[in-house]
């Protein structure tokens, strides 16, 4: 699959599904790459001309060195991607560190989205956000990959999941040990800056909030504060799930998905 070449650095995406479909973009979480939607994968094809991409500092994009990669500069590297590729307007669903790239898409570029999907989300960063940053870097730092994602369980994932799925758990930690730490910490501390609640009035199209009941990482709460903030949304919260819908609960996703996003 190709590289884009934007500005200084490579940005590498998928394309597939209905050539002839409405377009729908996918945006990742912090450590998610483009290969983490596959269980998602039958049903948007199916519907969409689908773009999927990762972010600088993720997968097979460029990671730069510097401070930390800025939110409205991972958003406006998905408008010219998306320039590159000849696409106007679009679908958009955004999960977790992708909600927040998407709530800067439309606050950035908005007349180009149709409808939008923000998925296990949250309008402001705060202290507690702030605490779990640096205690992932202190297990980081004390046992690496494998303690991280040993730490990391019940933040991401409800209790059925780790009762009922524990046999993909080895699976998941291999994936979490492929993660660049620097450049997710550079994403991280981008993500630490994150407070839409000032703007978020200023989005225009129809929006789609979803979270999981069980997700400790952003709680039904946070999804609330997004519906009370934006204009045109509604919430819709997937019963027993966690944090990592994609996984736990990718059918329900892709039919919020699917309802929301028509033309």
């Amino acid at each position: 699959m190709p590289h884009a070449m934007l500005a200084a650095h490579r940005l590498y995406y998928e394309e597939t599904g209905r050539k002839d479909g409405p377009v729908l973009v996918l945006l990742n979480g912090l450590t998610m790459s483009t290969a983490a939607w596959s269980l998602m994968l039958p049903a948007l094809e199916a519907r969409y001309r689908l773009i999927r991409l990762d972010f600088v500092g993720q997968g097979q994009s460029d990671k730069p060195e510097a401070p930390f990669y800025p939110l409205d500069r991972q958003a406006a590297d998905l408008a010219a991607l998306l320039d590159w590729r000849g696409i106007g307007r679009c679908h958009m669903a955004g999960l977790s560190y992708g909600g927040l790239v998407a709530q800067h898409f439309a606050r950035d570029f908005g007349q180009r989205l149709k409808r939008l999907l923000l998925a296990a989300t949250f309008a402001r960063s705060g202290a507690v956000n702030a605490a779990l940053g640096s205690a992932w870097q202190a297990v980081q730092t004390a046992g690496g990959a494998a303690l991280r994602q040993q730490v990391s369980l019940p933040w991401f994932f409800s209790d059925t999941f780790l009762t009922e799925q524990a046999v993909r758990l080895p699976e998941l930690a291999r994936v979490a040990a492929e993660v660049d730490w620097p450049a997710c910490l550079r994403l991280m501390e981008g993500a630490g800056r994150h407070d839409a609640r000032s703007w978020l009035g200023q989005v225009r199209c129809p929006v789609r909030v979803v979270v999981g009941s069980a997700d400790r990482l952003t709680p039904p709460y946070e999804a609330e504060a997004l519906v009370t903030a934006l204009p045109d949304a509604h919430l819709e919260i997937v019963p027993g799930a966690g944090h990592a819908l994609h996984l736990e609960a990718p059918a329900a996703l892709a039919r919020a998905i699917i309802e929301h996003c028509t033309d």
